[in-house]
C-alpha cells in the first residue's frame, strides 16, 4: 500500500512541476528562430535518430543537474527531463 502511494505521490509531483516550469519546457522562445523551434530544425538536419539520443541525453543532464544549477528549480529540471523523453517517445514511433 505504501509504494502505491509513493507512486501516486511521486505522480503528482510531476504533473505540478509540469504545470509550473510548462512555458520553460515546452517551447521557450529562446529556442525558436524563424517560425521553427530548435528540436525540429536538428531533426531537419541531423535526422530522427540522431535527435532521439540527443533527447535520451538531455533527459539525463536535467536530472542529474536538478536542484544544483542557481536559479532553476529542481521541479522545472524534472519537467524538462519528462518533456525530452516524452519528445524520444514521439521521435521513436515516427520511426517504426
Amino acid at each position: 500500500m505504501a509504494d502505491l502511494e509513493y507512486r501516486k505521490k511521486q505522480e503528482a509531483l510531476k504533473k505540478e512541476a509540469l504545470e509550473k516550469a510548462k512555458e520553460m519546457v515546452n517551447h521557450p522562445s529562446h529556442y525558436q528562430k524563424d517560425g521553427k523551434e530548435s528540436i525540429d530544425v536538428m531533426e531537419e538536419e541531423f535526422g530522427t535518430a540522431a535527435v532521439i539520443d540527443f533527447c535520451i541525453c538531455n533527459a539525463f543532464k536535467y536530472r542529474f543537474r536538478a536542484g544544483h544549477k542557481v536559479g532553476n528549480p529542481a521541479e522545472q529540471d524534472e519537467a524538462k527531463a519528462l518533456w525530452y523523453e516524452a519528445k524520444a517517445e514521439e521521435l521513436k514511433q515516427k520511426l517504426q
